[in-house]
């Protein structure tokens, strides 16, 4: 049978198969896009942060890829995304067939259609353990710009994955094509309104031979022109116009929004400009509308460009015992005063979680919080992230995220993952306050306060893998983050919360029973908090009873359960009270005040409820009314 009767996954088999691709390989990177990212940031972000909104459903994460396959953005279920880590999945690494073999991403771009692939549909080992719903994002001329996608593990994959990116696809090919027509409107826009005076931004509007018909007084703050001598002159004879400029007012072109370089009386100037051509209604050229912001101006949309968001308070974080007692103690200290933050801290104990907390207790809550995750990118790629890219004659510039936390945090998760070199410049960048861009030379200034977590940094400066000064200057204060083994009756306390939260989610009654508890507190939990969080989250899911015992725990942790005694600490039965009586409100208001029902709920007889009724003092009327 010729392959181009076969199936679309049978052919990209084949098509591997025959270049001899290994399935063992390893997952490659490839290059990156950044202009489809940014235009599609420009041009369609409410479409993606709407998809983000649904990546935040636990068990998926979307992933974005440029035109050749190449993951350019990944977010969602912080669960997935460390297992995709895991597998080499993240920020570069290619999805192309050539190197990534059969995937719904590829064959999406390739066919021109949606795709799912899953298990072993993928031709490479390292992308079996996962499902991929794909579906390509065009332009509003029919070209492929990139592809969007839910990623899932193989097996607990979504059945509505596809359709939800496919919808998401559409709305982004919808709001592209709503934008071009905005577009072409505004470049209708006459003369008269194009300059008002009124407008935040700059505004200077040349004629068709180049000469100054208006500029607005912005324009004079940003480039220092005198506005009345400028007025009927050239506009190269009043200031140096930069080729990217001068090319797109020569050509009469459309030039979208970028960082360009003026040279003014006081210096170089980074400056944010567009061109947009006016015609009259016969088409006839009237002149080029020039907008110009300032670089600064840019760091205030760094809340919808990098989603810097610090939503966790101290409020948020639940812990009772001494050890969590004291890292709260520091936390605060560390949120009061101005210096850089060290977490320290075993992984899943919630580092983040105190940064936010910090960041929003600090002078700089109302400023952004921006999250790196130094190990989560490439080493070739971790330079233009932190510090950006120096823009040229036909390539934007592009702020790295220490640009865009100006005025208020970044945290830097595991940041023993910078190279000596990016160790170097970071600290020559805290020292002075300013940084040079990738590529560049021309120093920008950034006003931003540092919170860090990394691996045993004293032991890699013992080692010499990490600079002293550096650590020196990244440990003004110190919060030490204790494991969950060490925090005695908090287990209880959060396992307490998280069903509750799970409860609200599935909408019925969700509790431990004692015995659990017991379990839970004594099991050592090297994942900490989160691995809690996941053991939880797949009780509540996998057992249809209200009230979850023993039985529905993992065996490691069952194995832990012992009977309750005198000894226990009395803080411990209260709260596993607190539980049983939470579980039984929530029943009967889930069976409208039904005794029988919440019974059922509940998994215990009608007589057993009204006995635990009145030891906790519950009146269904006070229930019901």
């Amino acid at each position: 049978m010729p392959t181009s009767s076969l199936p679309p996954i049978q052919r990209s088999w084949a098509r591997c198969q025959a270049h001899s691709l290994d399935p063992a390989s390893p997952p490659q990177t490839g290059p990156v896009n950044l202009a489809v990212w940014s235009h599609l940031q420009a041009l369609a972000r409410s479409s993606i942060e709407n998809l983000y909104q649904l990546s935040e459903h636990p068990g998926f994460a979307v992933v974005i890829c440029d035109e050749q396959g190449t993951i350019i953005d990944l977010a969602g279920d912080s669960e997935i995304i460390d297992q995709a880590q895991q597998h080499g999945i993240g920020y570069g690494i290619s999805l192309a067939e050539e190197v990534a073999g059969t995937n719904a991403v590829d064959l999406a771009l390739r066919e021109a259609l949606p795709y799912q692939t899953g298990g072993d549909e993928h031709y490479c080992n390292w992308l079996q353990p996962f499902a991929l719903a794909a579906a390509p994002i065009f332009s509003p001329d029919g070209e492929a710009l990139g592809a969007l996608a839910i990623l899932t593990l193989a097996e607990a994959h979504h059945p509505y994955a596809l359709g939800m990116v496919i919808a998401a696809a559409q709305a982004l090919h919808s709001q592209l094509r709503a934008e071009r027509l905005l577009n072409e409107a505004n470049d209708q826009l006459s003369e008269l309104y194009a300059t008002l005076d009124t407008i935040n931004e700059g505004l200077i509007f040349v004629g068709p031979n180049g000469e100054i018909r208006r500029l607005s007084r912005r324009v004079a703050n940003i480039l220092d022109i005198n506005v009345r001598s400028a007025a009927g002159r050239p506009l190269s004879s009043v200031i140096a116009v930069p080729p990217v400029i001068a090319t797109a007012l020569h050509n009469l072109n459309t030039l979208d929004e970028q960082e360009v370089i003026w040279q003014t009386p006081n210096g170089a100037q980074a400056v944010i400009c567009g061109v947009r051509p006016v015609w009259d209604r016969s088409r006839r050229y009237l002149g080029s509308v020039i907008t110009l912001r300032p670089t600064e101006s840019v760091r205030q949309l760094v809340q919808q460009v990098v989603g810097a968001q610090a939503t966790f308070t101290f409020r948020d974080i639940i812990g009772q015992s001494e050890s969590m007692r004291q890292a709260l103690r520091q936390a605060r200290l560390a949120a009061a005063g101005r210096g850089a933050v060290l977490l320290r801290g075993e992984a899943g104990v919630g580092k983040e979680i105190f940064a936010q907390a910090i960041h929003n207790a600090s002078n700089r809550a109302g400023g952004p919080f921006v999250r790196i995750s130094c190990a989560a990118i490439p080493h070739q790629l971790l330079d233009s992230e932190l510090f950006g890219v120096e823009g040229t004659d036909r390539q934007p510039g592009r702020p790295g995220k220490l640009e865009l936390a100006y005025g208020g945090v970044i945290y830097l998760e595991a940041i023993d993952a910078l190279s000596f070199d990016q160790q170097t410049s970071l600290l020559r960048a805290i020292e002075m306050g300013r940084l040079i861009r990738t590529g560049g030379a021309r120093p920008v200034s950034i006003d931003v306060r540092m919170i860090v977590a990394g691996h045993d940094l004293e032991q890699l400066v013992q080692e010499g893998r990490f600079r002293a000064d550096l650590y020196a200057r990244l440990s003004a204060f110190i919060v030490d983050i204790p494991p969950l083994r060490q925090r005695g009756n908090d287990v209880i306390l959060l396992a307490n919360q998280m069903v509750q939260r799970l409860s609200e989610q599935l909408g019925r009654p969700v509790a431990l029973d004692p015995d659990a508890l017991a379990a839970l507190r004594a099991y050592p939990w090297p994942g900490n908090v989160r691995e809690l969080e996941v053991v939880l989250e797949r009780m509540a899911q996998t057992s249809a009873k209200s009230v979850l015992t023993v039985n529905d725990l993992p065996p490691a942790i069952a194995r832990h359960a012992t009977p309750l005694t005198m000894a226990d600490s009395p803080r411990l039965a209260e709260a596993q009270e607190l539980s049983e009586r939470d579980a039984i409100v929530r029943a009967i208001r889930t069976a409208g005040g039904r005794l029988g029902r919440a019974a059922a709920l509940l998994g215990i007889s009608r007589a057993t409820l009204w006995r635990k009724m009145t030891r906790y003092h519950i009146a269904r009327d006070d229930l019901t009314s």
